[in-house]
């Protein structure tokens, strides 16, 4: 009887190490993690001790809360991303705006659109003008020649 095992097919066999995923650290749980919890919860509580009406309705208003802070924040980022190229569509304009010491206004053309702090700019030139400046939004009219 021969007690040693043929290897070279053993990477063609099922083992239980070929289905194991790499580990992935997560900073923050997610709404499907939460759903994933309680449904386990419920799926392993104890018969004799159901859970309780009144953990499971927090507990759904928990999930409930999550749910509207996702869709919120999916709300906001899509309210920023057309904000922001509805500010594009003014790059090559003629801006007036009137400086912090409110002085008469200054003019340029707008270069590029700016977000710092949850803020946005256009730039003209080297300056950043805060849009809550900008009195005036026009075309630049094209040099004719004489």
């Amino acid at each position: 009887m021969n007690s040693w095992v043929d290897i070279s097919n053993a990477s063609q066999t099922n083992s239980v190490f070929n289905n194991v995923k790499p580990f992935e650290q997560k900073s923050i749980l997610g709404k499907d993690d939460f759903l994933r919890i309680l449904t386990t919860q419920l799926s392993h509580q104890d018969p004799s001790s159901p859970l309780q009406d009144k953990d499971f309705i927090a507990q759904m208003a928990t999930f409930s809360s999550l749910e509207q802070m996702t869709n919120l924040n999916n709300a906001f980022d899509k309210f920023a991303s057309q904000q922001m190229s509805q500010y594009a569509s003014s790059i090559g304009k003629e801006i007036s705006w009137t400086g912090e010491d409110s002085s008469s206004p200054s003019t340029g053309v707008v270069d590029g659109i700016s977000m710092q702090d949850g803020n946005y700019f256009y730039l003209v030139g080297d300056q950043k003008v805060p849009m809550e400046n900008v009195t005036e939004i026009k075309e630049v009219k094209p040099e004719t020649e004489s």
